[in-house]
């Protein structure tokens, strides 16, 4: 029998943690063939190893594991393969791993799919996007942000674009963009979460929108869902799910084994959490 390990990172917000959980939920019922488990890298339980216990103990002998992430980074590319190679071992179960979303046409498509459900007026004259990522410690990634929204900004043929990222590993942050939108003179503002699940991040981006929306009532600022919340997102896993079915994509087989893996001592007393697609590598 197969099973899918769905791979989310881990939150200390237990509304994250259930958001996720219902998405895996989502997931098992739309797919047949096998049977689904869900597990964390880190902060929340459960983690890959009970995820894989559980896909066992209902007879599973072929694991694909799909993590629910964005883009490329440190977690991508060390942590988790490496962690899921050694329970491979541990476990005597065949663990590939597939690719994460990345920028992909899909992924467009779903960002403009929320976009347009969110707006009466497709006029987009006056109209600044403002996409709001996570942020990774590697340039690739949140290079891989802007031009995932680059391409949904050229296609709705929005006039001005600025970007922000809610942790402290990049910039500029929420706020910082919000100060320069508000020495600009669109009169509509869209802000786009490409954030998956509910947690601390977007509730502190949230706030600061809801401070900035006070201060310029003659401005429509439209906050659209979480990308999270698309039904597309489904679809996008299950092209990544095909790629290692058809043989082309095993992240752990193609990993650097002698990229050494962090994933043992991360330390989390940076007093804010992780939750979502996102890469970083603890050092801030």
């Amino acid at each position: 029998m197969k099973g899918i390990l769905l791979c989310g990172h881990g939150t200390r917000v237990q509304v994250g943690e259930l958001a996720f959980k219902v998405f895996a939920e989502k997931f098992a019922n739309t797919i047949t063939d096998y049977e689904v488990e869900y597990g964390f890298l880190e902060l929340s339980e459960p983690n890959f190893e009970q995820g894989i216990s559980k896909l066992k103990a209902k007879g599973v002998e072929e694991i694909i594991a799909v993590p629910v992430f964005l883009f490329n980074g440190v977690h991508i590319a060390s942590d988790i393969p490496n962690m899921l190679h050694e329970l491979q071992e541990k476990h005597e179960v065949s663990i590939k791993l597939a690719n994460y979303i990345g920028v992909c046409q899909e992924m467009v498509d779903l960002s403009i799919d929320l976009i347009k459900n969110s707006i009466s007026d497709e006029d987009m004259s006056d109209t600044v996007f403002f996409p709001i990522g996570i942020g990774a410690s590697m340039a690739d990634s949140n290079g891989d942000m802007l031009k995932l929204s680059r391409l949904a900004q050229e296609e709705l043929k929005m006039p001005f674009m600025i970007n922000a990222f809610t942790s402290r590993m990049t910039f500029p942050s929420v706020d910082k963009a919000l100060s320069i939108l508000d020495q600009l003179s669109f009169k509509r503002i869209i802000a786009l979460p490409y954030i998956f699940f509910p947690g601390v991040y977007l509730d502190n981006a949230i706030r600061s929108i809801e401070a900035f929306k006070l201060k310029h009532p003659e401005k429509e600022f439209i906050l659209c869902p979480k990308i999270g919340e698309s039904d597309r997102l489904i679809d996008i896993l299950m092209l990544r799910l095909k790629e290692v079915e058809d043989g082309k994509v095993d992240l752990i087989e193609s990993r650097d084994p002698s990229a050494c893996s962090h994933h043992h001592h991360h330390h989390h007393s940076h007093g804010h959490h992780h939750h979502h697609g996102h890469s970083h590598d603890h050092k801030h």
